[in-house]
């Protein structure tokens, strides 16, 4: 699949925001096209997070809007994907359980997650 992301937005996590320090993304216009390589670099509070948050649909931007296709992004979707930096595993869960998780919750079915997440764990060397 083709993606491209368009992005023209700000935010805030203020209810009226009246200067630039009440924004955690000023106004901004950015295409991101397939095939290509970003990164998002700046200190600590600078709004990265809050960005991937949005694009992913986790955040609904305050002021704009993110497209993915051309279509608008209001909810996380599977044809977007955050990986956190904290630990982001069910400890109480297997291996195979951890990683079927987001299959049952796409509607898979039962052989389709056995064959698919056995493959995996093989893969991984993790059987």
């Amino acid at each position: 699949m083709v993606a491209q992301i368009e992005l023209d937005l700000a935010h805030s996590y203020h209810a009226n925001p009246q200067q630039d320090a009440d924004y955690a993304l000023l106004p901004l216009q950015m295409t991101f096209k397939a095939g290509g390589a970003y990164a998002l670099l700046g200190p600590s509070g600078c709004g990265k997070t809050t960005m991937l948050n949005i694009i992913s649909g986790l955040v609904k931007p305050s002021q704009g809007r993110v497209t993915f296709n051309g279509e608008e992004v209001t909810e996380p979707g599977p044809e977007r994907a955050v990986v956190f930096q904290q630990f982001a595993l069910f400890p109480w869960k297997t291996v195979f359980e951890n990683i079927a998780c987001g299959l049952r919750a796409m509607g898979w079915g039962k052989t389709e997650i056995d064959d698919r997440v056995n493959r995996f764990i093989s893969m991984r060397g993790l059987s």
